[in-house]
């Protein structure tokens, strides 16, 4: 059976338009506080980086571009960019010379649906490791170290406010070894889980991905 083919063009021809792609009038909609999703300047860019590789990854690997997932933000890029529908088609036509469709899950997330759904993100992490020396930031416009230095503030914060009670008892018993022991025991629990969801926004993970992939349609190359 022929595999599924997003496009007959050369890829380098293909990962060459998707560089060239104008999103400001999507990364405009996503910025906007009331009819988007408020972000900054800086965060749009990032996620339109991670959208043009996501494309790219579908282009430089048609033959797993159905397996292939997506972070969440960045789907929602994919999500606003369709909307704008004459832009859309013209981009897609321009880029890839057919329509890219997106397939959005339908229907109950069963048990089966959610195992599928780490196997992918597992194929998902490996096709980018393959390609870039840095997959979390291809992948979702944020690198591991990122997710660090934004933690680092919260996970403070967090472990001040688990601690609190436990650093109050601990005044109160005279600061004793033990009660020490209890502070430090409450923050670093507090702070292991701030960085654990931290680090859960860069990574290649099932949970942060979108309910949806490309779906391709057979293209024949005449």
């Amino acid at each position: 059976m022929q595999p599924k083919q997003l496009t007959g063009k050369p890829t380098h021809e293909v990962v060459n338009a998707i560089r060239a792609l104008d999103l400001d009038s999507v990364k405009a909609r996503l910025m906007d506080p009331d009819l988007g999703e408020g972000w900054t300047q800086e965060y749009a860019d990032s996620i339109e980086e991670a959208y043009k590789t996501y494309l790219t990854m579908l282009v430089k690997y048609q033959e797993h571009a159905e397996d292939i997932m997506l972070a969440k933000d960045v789907d929602e890029f994919w999500h606003t960019h369709i909307l704008q529908t004459m832009k859309y088609m013209d981009d897609c036509e321009r880029v890839f010379g057919c329509y890219l469709h997106h397939n959005p899950h339908v229907g109950k997330v069963t048990q089966q649906a959610l195992e599928k759904r780490v196997a992918l993100a597992d194929k998902t992490r490996r096709l980018y490791e393959a390609e870039y020396a840095q997959p979390e930031l291809a992948w979702s416009g944020r690198t591991i170290q990122e997710a660090q230095a934004a933690f680092s503030s919260a996970a403070v914060q967090a472990g001040n406010a688990a601690f609190s009670s436990a650093a109050v008892r601990a005044e109160n018993a005279a600061f004793s070894s033990a009660a020490v022991r209890a502070e430090n025991a409450a923050f670093s629990s507090a702070a292991v889980r701030a960085e654990n969801a931290a680090f859960s926004s860069a990574a290649v993970r099932a949970e942060n991905a979108a309910f949806s992939s490309a779906a391709i349609r057979r293209q024949t190359t005449g």
